[in-house]
């Protein structure tokens, strides 16, 4: 039984789960959680909001959302000060302080400043990113960014027909490092909270589930 903490991902010790009492501890975030709704999103409880998240009520909808706000920014925003400053700062920082552009330089740097801007955009998203799902009448809209910017996909309500979690092999040595997915199917195909932590993915789906069951 590979039980991970949704705040943390680390692997939940066998002697930190009680199956008795639907429980499992944590013991870096020192934070039980449900045994069920760690194995299955089909048992995650929507009446209990998990912290991130929120479900709203709608004239002619609703509107659920979870944030995408992770731990590893702590490690990713001092890397990406120090890769962009490193990396950036002295290949085009040095010519504007020059007042002389480097085409060799600059050309060669592309790499990195590609590299550079990924890296601010998933920080952005672990620091303080949304995953919102709205719906207002027939149409549904999907958001996942930071504020107002960010990526936004509409469909229509009717052409959901179920939602659920999908599990994508990982690259990495064994098959980890999973990815995990929301999926919306029907008449059309949505995917999307792949940065979400179990706990705020499951609430997500359960939400959605019981919307499309009172339809």
């Amino acid at each position: 039984m590979d039980i991970r903490c949704p705040t943390c991902g680390k692997r939940i010790a066998l002697e930190d789960i009680n199956p008795s009492k639907d429980a499992a501890l944590c013991r870096r975030c020192r934070r039980p959680h449900s045994l069920a709704s760690l194995r299955d999103p089909d048992h995650a409880d929507v009446n209990v909001t998990p912290s991130g998240a929120r479900f709203e009520l709608l004239p002619g909808g609703f509107i659920a959302q979870a944030t995408t706000r992770s731990w590893q920014a702590l490690f990713l925003v001092p890397f990406t000060c120090v890769w962009v400053g490193g990396s950036v700062g002295m290949i085009y920082g040095r010519q504007l302080i020059q007042w002389r552009f480097d085409q060799e330089a600059s050309l060669l740097g592309l790499p990195f400043l590609c590299g550079s801007v990924l890296l601010v955009l998933y920080c952005m998203v672990a620091v303080a990113g949304v995953v919102r799902v709205t719906r207002q009448a027939e149409e549904l809209e999907i958001f996942t960014g930071v504020g107002a910017i960010g990526w936004r996909r509409r469909y229509c309500w009717s052409d959901i027909r179920t939602v659920k979690e999908e599990i994508r092999p990982g690259t990495g040595r064994r098959g980890r490092n999973q990815t995990r997915h929301i999926v919306l199917d029907g008449n059309t195909r949505a995917t999307f909270g792949s940065m979400l932590s179990n706990e705020r993915r499951y609430f997500l789906i359960k939400v959605i589930r019981r919307m499309l069951a009172a339809r």
